[in-house]
């Protein structure tokens, strides 16, 4: 009854409660005895009417050593389980391999055959059981797949998911080393994040195209209702009509080159590329929402960083050491959460839109490279103790004309010396200006033209702060001597109202 409770709670699609949750938790064990290769096995009984136990572990877990047989002899060696076991004189059926059973028990060996009775796998059952080899066969008949359940068997070559798996959860399969592809049956309506993380080697997925909730396109997994991309390989490129790239899809997935993310993406859910080992650029679509924390964390991708407007949180950790040597941060975003862009070594500009009001613990920590701030802000963003940790305080800070007295005895902004008022616009500015400016080509090489007000003054400046550029009187100003980079400028027309745009020039 217990079993088909639990069938149906994961069916019917229960979110983030997990469906092993309700699960009754270990109280010890009630007998043990020896399997037929040796090995002292221990048993819980759960249903004693119908004569139904659990093989299980014999110690609490300890918080110390991680261990579930602290003062016990784990079973070593080939093992051959039982599907039934003998207790004064009562026979016994094992339907459930209990949380943490074999854990760490790495001196088993050869094939792992689970026995045909079995239909629950509780949390952590085989984990780090990594000497087992061949094909993992789970028996038809399992319904429930707990939470890295065969963790770290680095070994196994293959896995078979039988037609009777409900549930499958978080790193379940995590570290398969030596799997390449995988196939999810009909029957598998809850689909946990991160169920096959880090197999390196795994290239292929597939979902059988009977299955109610989940289908497969180029080697990932994706739920139907909601369009959420939910696991994919290092072959995958994301679909066009994805709308959420969800937790730990791509993490530890070994991929290379520039990560493309489609126009149709409005969230990046938790860890979702964490690990991932893209590299060159990030465009991130204009349409972008929300962005989870460590949803970048490790990501090698270079030079400049445009989050869109419309992006409200960024969780903390999200670009940790991320290689980009520019960040802009849209009007969107009021907070920036904790250590976001922590350690971002080759990290040389940040720009902070006027929206911005909270700048969390070890956002810029160690980002040692960092030469130019540009601040929009006209009330200095409250700021940690550790935001600009390991950043020299005399680099120059931009920030709107009439704010240095501000800034100046703001805590953690008083600690920088070298404040630029260069008209960066302000608010006021903004919502009184009704003229659209467009600056085309953006990017540019040779020149750049300045469309929708007639030019009184063009000021260039680069990201280091320097104004290397003063016309007047022209909508085209030349960039042909410029070096590659992105530069801010300003624009001011004959009633002397200004506007900033940011233009890139490439050669």
């Amino acid at each position: 009854m217990m079993i088909c409770c639990l069938m149906v709670m994961a069916a019917a699609g229960y979110g983030q409660i997990e469906p092993w949750d309700f699960y009754s938790p270990w109280t010890g064990y009630d007998f043990s005895t020896e399997c037929e290769t040796g090995q002292t096995l221990y048993y819980r009984i759960i249903d004693s009417v119908n004569y139904e136990v659990a093989l299980t572990h014999p110690a609490p877990y300890s918080y110390v050593t991680l261990d579930y047989w602290e003062g016990y002899d784990k079973p070593t060696g080939d093992i051959v389980f039982p599907s039934e076991v003998t207790h004064e004189g009562q026979t016994y059926t094992i339907t459930v391999i209990d949380d943490g059973t074999f854990r760490f028990c790495s001196g088993m060996t050869g094939t792992l055959v689970i026995p045909n009775t079995v239909t629950f796998i509780g949390y952590y059952a085989f984990d780090g059981c990594y000497r087992f080899t061949g094909s993992l066969e789970i028996p038809d008949g399992v319904t429930i797949i707990g939470r890295m359940a065969f963790n770290s068997m680095n070994d196994i070559t293959s896995v078979n998911i039988p037609n009777s798996v409900v549930a499958i959860g978080e790193k379940a399969f995590a570290s398969f080393w030596k799997i390449t592809s995988l196939r999810i049956p009909e029957s598998v309506t809850y689909l946990a994040p991160g169920a096959f993380w880090a197999c390196e080697k795994l290239v292929t997925l597939e979902v059988d195209e009977n299955n109610p909730v989940y289908y497969s396109e180029s080697n990932a997994i994706i739920e139907r209702e909601t369009k959420r991309l939910v696991q994919a390989t290092k072959t995958t490129v994301i679909p066009e009509d994805i709308t959420i790239i969800g937790a730990m899809a791509f993490e530890a997935v070994e991929n290379k080159g520039n990560l493309v993310i489609p126009q149709s993406v409005i969230s990046i859910e938790d860890e979702a590329f964490k690990y991932a080992h893209f590299t060159g650029t990030l465009n991130l679509p204009e349409n972008l929402q929300y962005i989870g924390k460590y949803a970048f964390y490790f990501s090698y991708c270079t030079g400049a960083l445009y989050i869109p407007d419309g992006v409200s949180f960024i969780g903390e950790y999200t670009f940790t050491n991320s290689g980009f040597s520019e960040i802009h941060l849209p009007k969107s975003l009021k907070t920036i959460e904790g250590n976001t862009f922590y350690s971002c070594s080759r990290l040389e500009m940040v720009e902070i839109q006027s929206e911005v009001d909270s700048i969390g613990s070890g956002v810029f920590q160690y980002c040692n490279r960092l030469n130019c701030l540009k601040v929009h802000c006209e009330v200095p963003p409250e700021c940690w103790y550790s935001a600009f940790s390991g950043v020299s305080r005399d680099i120059p800070v931009h920030i709107p004309v009439g704010t240095l007295a501000d800034y100046q005895s703001a805590p953690y902004w008083n600690e920088f010396t070298n404040f630029i008022e260069d008209g960066l616009m302000s608010v006021d500015e903004e919502e009184t200006s009704l003229v659209q400016v467009t600056c085309y080509p953006n990017p540019a090489k040779e020149k750049v033209t300045i469309d929708g007000i007639e030019v009184a003054e063009v000021q260039v400046y680069n990201s280091l702060g320097q104004l290397v550029k003063t016309v007047r009187n022209s909508n085209e100003i030349s960039v042909a001597g410029l070096v590659e980079g992105v530069y801010l400028v300003r624009i001011t027309d004959a009633k002397g109202v200004s506007q900033t745009e940011l233009v890139t020039v490439i050669k």
